[in-house]
Protein backbone atom coordinates (compact mmCIF):
# COMPACT_ATOMS: atom_id res chain seq x y z
CA UNK A 1 0.00 0.00 0.00
CA UNK A 2 2.97 2.10 0.83
CA UNK A 3 4.14 2.49 -2.48
CA UNK A 4 0.92 2.87 -4.39
CA UNK A 5 0.46 6.01 -1.81
CA UNK A 6 4.09 6.55 -3.16
CA UNK A 7 3.10 6.46 -6.81
CA UNK A 8 0.18 8.96 -6.15
CA UNK A 9 2.26 11.39 -3.87
CA UNK A 10 4.69 11.29 -6.79
CA UNK A 11 2.15 11.60 -9.72
CA UNK A 12 0.45 14.30 -7.95
CA UNK A 13 3.86 16.37 -7.42
CA UNK A 14 4.99 15.75 -11.06
CA UNK A 15 1.05 16.72 -11.89
CA UNK A 16 1.59 20.02 -9.68
CA UNK A 17 5.25 20.89 -11.56
CA UNK A 18 3.98 20.39 -15.01
CA UNK A 19 0.76 23.08 -14.07
CA UNK A 20 2.87 25.38 -12.48
CA UNK A 21 5.35 25.28 -14.73
CA UNK A 22 2.22 25.59 -17.66
CA UNK A 23 1.18 28.72 -15.71
CA UNK A 24 4.59 30.04 -15.74
CA UNK A 25 4.96 29.56 -19.44
CA UNK A 26 1.32 31.01 -20.04
CA UNK A 27 2.33 33.87 -18.30
CA UNK A 28 5.16 34.83 -19.97
CA UNK A 29 3.83 34.85 -23.41
CA UNK A 30 0.88 36.96 -22.19
CA UNK A 31 3.91 39.56 -20.58
CA UNK A 32 5.42 39.30 -24.43
CA UNK A 33 2.62 39.61 -26.14
CA UNK A 34 1.68 43.02 -24.03
CA UNK A 35 5.48 44.43 -24.56
CA UNK A 36 5.70 43.52 -28.63
CA UNK A 37 2.19 45.49 -28.83
CA UNK A 38 3.52 48.63 -26.97
CA UNK A 39 6.33 47.97 -29.19
CA UNK A 40 4.76 47.89 -32.24
CA UNK A 41 2.48 50.35 -31.51
CA UNK A 42 4.96 53.32 -30.48
CA UNK A 43 6.72 52.44 -33.88
CA UNK A 44 3.44 53.10 -35.76
CA UNK A 45 3.11 56.66 -33.97
CA UNK A 46 6.76 57.48 -35.08
CA UNK A 47 6.37 56.32 -38.28
CA UNK A 48 3.44 58.25 -38.78
CA UNK A 49 5.28 61.31 -37.25
CA UNK A 50 8.55 61.39 -39.74
CA UNK A 51 5.85 60.79 -42.80
CA UNK A 52 4.41 63.86 -41.53
CA UNK A 53 7.50 65.46 -41.07
CA UNK A 54 8.60 64.35 -44.54
CA UNK A 55 5.20 65.93 -45.92
CA UNK A 56 5.87 69.23 -43.93
CA UNK A 57 9.52 69.37 -45.76
CA UNK A 58 7.96 68.63 -49.38
CA UNK A 59 5.50 71.37 -49.24
CA UNK A 60 8.36 73.85 -47.84
CA UNK A 61 10.63 72.80 -50.31
CA UNK A 62 8.10 73.08 -53.01
CA UNK A 63 7.40 76.47 -51.87
CA UNK A 64 10.98 77.66 -51.85
CA UNK A 65 11.54 76.59 -55.76
CA UNK A 66 8.61 78.49 -56.78
CA UNK A 67 10.36 81.10 -55.02
CA UNK A 68 13.55 80.57 -56.75
CA UNK A 69 11.68 80.55 -59.88
CA UNK A 70 10.36 83.81 -59.33
CA UNK A 71 13.63 85.34 -58.02
CA UNK A 72 15.18 83.92 -61.15
CA UNK A 73 12.85 84.48 -64.15
CA UNK A 74 14.08 86.91 -67.03
CA UNK A 75 11.77 89.46 -66.29
CA UNK A 76 12.48 90.41 -62.69
CA UNK A 77 16.33 90.24 -63.88
CA UNK A 78 15.42 92.76 -66.60
CA UNK A 79 13.66 95.28 -64.26
CA UNK A 80 16.25 94.93 -61.88
CA UNK A 81 18.81 95.82 -64.69
CA UNK A 82 16.82 98.95 -65.32
CA UNK A 83 16.20 100.19 -62.18
CA UNK A 84 20.23 99.98 -61.21
CA UNK A 85 20.91 102.14 -65.05
CA UNK A 86 21.43 99.49 -67.35
CA UNK A 87 20.41 99.42 -71.11
CA UNK A 88 19.41 96.88 -73.63
CA UNK A 89 22.33 96.99 -76.05
CA UNK A 90 20.98 97.45 -79.97
CA UNK A 91 24.96 96.91 -81.13
CA UNK A 92 26.20 93.44 -80.26
CA UNK A 93 29.93 92.25 -81.54
CA UNK A 94 31.01 88.92 -81.14
CA UNK A 95 34.87 88.91 -80.72
CA UNK A 96 36.80 86.11 -81.79
CA UNK A 97 39.89 85.21 -80.72
CA UNK A 98 43.26 85.22 -83.00
CA UNK A 99 45.18 83.43 -80.64
CA UNK A 100 45.04 81.08 -77.35
CA UNK A 101 43.03 82.80 -74.64
CA UNK A 102 45.44 81.30 -72.30
CA UNK A 103 48.84 79.94 -71.80
CA UNK A 104 50.00 76.97 -69.84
Amino acid sequence: MNNTSDKEKKNKSIYKSAVSLLVIIVLCLSFTRVVLSNILATSGQRLAAANQKVQIFQEENQTLENEISKLNSLTRVEELAKKKGFVKSTNVEILIPTGPIAKR
